[in-house]
């Protein structure tokens, strides 16, 4: 087995090292513990229950997939239920996803997801926790996870939780920094999950999809705003003319020139293009909005073809998942 400690670049970032969104906190975390590294593009907290219905673990799994597939981290907690399914999902898109935990990475909590967290960090996600590697879950340690959590988000999603429930307490720092709140609505006699329903009548957003969650991230301006015009330069692997995508874009370019070439997931653009991880998600995410990418059946990426016409500023993918 991988000893722990050996996986993944272990950094500690204080003061104005930290990331600028945990100041959004009334108290800031002062250190944060890190191995591998910090999302760089759109993030969306999932949190939920740690004892779902088969139902609710299904629904996080393929949502958090259809997210990555779209270019945004995911973030959870590292917990059992909920949490775990969205790791698991993001996982499976071959894409970034963060584990903020209330343990060191040496003393994980639970500790049957050792193995998991660290496939996470050995596979490009990260893992971040308020208290050194060798230090357990302090007992009033799991509000402030919380709260860290949920600053590093864009966006938050409770899946499933009773009315009662640490996912209900994320959901509060989301409404108390002002961080766009959604929930999936549960069936009546789905006891676990009314605290979505709760969170609902409080003035959380509707999610049924991914797209409800992509919207809202294309509406808060997390992605370039395209500037329309042909920026395609003559070359065989060039995607069709009439795409339009912003002047300028290189990065882009290059992006949709390795998927052109047979490159469908994240891990195999980054080697085809050089790009870092979090500017490949990043990057796909607009694409994917922009409509010049979108996920085939198998999960893998592809460039809009001919066929399915020109891609715009406002055209919205035809699938997510």
């Amino acid at each position: 087995m991988t000893d722990p400690v050996s996986v993944g670049a272990k950094t500690i970032l204080q003061g104005p090292e930290l990331p600028a969104r945990l100041l959004d906190l009334e108290e800031p975390p002062t250190v944060l513990y890190l191995r591998g590294e910090l999302p760089r593009g759109p993030a969306v907290a999932l949190v939920g229950t740690r004892h779902p219905t088969r139902e609710g673990r299904r629904f996080a799994s393929e949502l958090a997939r259809d997210l990555a597939r779209a270019g945004v981290a995911i973030i959870s907690g590292g917990a059992e239920g909920i949490d775990r399914a969205a790791h698991v999902g993001a996982l499976a898109a071959g894409a970034f996803t963060l584990v903020v935990a209330p343990a060191g990475f040496q003393r994980p909590f639970p500790k049957r997801h050792e193995r998991l967290f660290r496939r996470i960090v050995s596979h490009g996600g990260a893992y971040a926790s308020l208290v050194p590697d060798d230090k357990p879950a302090p007992r009033h340690g799991f509000f402030a996870r919380n709260a860290c959590l949920v600053a590093l988000a864009h966006a938050v999603v409770v899946v499933e939780a009773p009315v009662r429930s640490g996912a209900r307490n994320a959901a509060k720092w989301a409404r108390s920094i002002g961080r766009p709140l959604f929930a999936v609505p549960a069936a009546p006699w789905n006891s676990k999950g009314k605290g979505c329903n709760q969170e609902l009548r409080l003035g959380a957003r509707v999610a049924e999809s991914a797209r409800d969650i992509l919207r809202e991230l294309s509406a808060a301006h997390l992605h370039p705003i395209p500037v329309p015009g042909p920026s395609w330069a003559a070359g065989p692997a060039a995607p069709p003319p009439q795409m339009e995508l912003a002047l300028g874009q290189d990065d882009e370019i290059r992006l949709l020139r390795a998927v052109a070439k047979g490159a469908g997931h994240p891990d195999e653009i980054c080697a085809s293009t050089g790009l870092t991880v979090g500017r490949v998600q990043g990057l796909v995410l607009t694409l994917t909005l922009k409509g010049a990418l979108v996920p085939a059946p198998d999960g893998r990426l592809r460039v809009v073809a001919q066929a399915d016409g020109p891609a715009t500023s406002t055209q919205e993918p035809e699938t997510i998942g």
